[in-house]
């Protein structure tokens, strides 16, 4: 494939997800020019840009680099295809995050006005009965849990965002790349398993939440 009908493909999708080459730049993390370079067919983006740009454009990592091409591919792509499916950019994990963090505040409110001032916040076994042990402010516990959940939020936020950083340098340029074409299913793992436990930990200050609503 040379590098006009890349642009050309480039180009004419871009714009069928209406998107402008400053915000498709933005989403992948390099500057307009280099999006318009590559349209106007003067060289392609480098390997460790592909799988981002597809992403945002909503296309398999074979049908960018195909431009689109109906042609069948083999094997190793289709099973390449499958592994994309559960990196971050096919899966909303940021958009998951911030709906746990809403659910977190939703159900602190909903703790606010339903139960009493006082709440018991903390129980223990006695015999084969539950009983309250101490109890708290609901007002402190509602914030204490949307407080927790949002720096959980934020911490995510940060480390995701110093992980593009650091791919910018010259050693992860080169071996984050080789790791995923060499080791595509245990990359994806890896991914898959960083997120899903970031998922985990919004989850904790709603389940809390949820169980002070259900003891009280």
């Amino acid at each position: 494939m040379d590098a006009k009908t890349f642009g050309a493909f480039l180009a004419a999708t871009r714009r069928e997800r209406g998107l402008t080459q400053a915000e498709l730049a933005e989403q992948i993390h390099v500057t307009d020019k280099a999006v318009s370079r590559w349209e106007r067919g003067i060289g392609f983006p480098d390997i460790n840009t592909l799988e981002p740009l597809a992403d945002a454009l909503g296309l398999s990592l074979s049908q960018l680099m195909h431009a689109g091409s109906a042609q069948e591919a083999p094997s190793d792509e289709t099973l390449e295809d499958f592994v994309t499916m559960l990196r971050p950019g096919r899966i909303l994990w940021s958009g998951a995050r911030s709906a746990l963090f809403w659910l977190t505040v939703a159900q602190g409110l909903r703790m606010i006005f339903s139960l009493p001032a006082q709440a018991a916040i903390d129980w223990s076994w006695t015999g084969s009965v539950l009983s309250p042990e101490r109890t708290g402010s609901t007002l402190l516990a509602a914030l204490a849990c949307v407080g927790i959940s949002a720096f959980i939020l934020q911490l995510w936020h940060v480390l995701e965002q110093g992980l593009l950083f650091v791919q910018r340098g010259i050693f992860f340029r080169a071996t984050l790349p080789l790791l995923h074409a060499r080791y595509p299913m245990l990359y994806a793992a890896g991914e898959f398993v960083f997120h899903l436990f970031s998922c985990w930990l919004m989850l904790q200050p709603l389940i809390t939440e949820s169980i002070i609503l259900m003891l009280n």
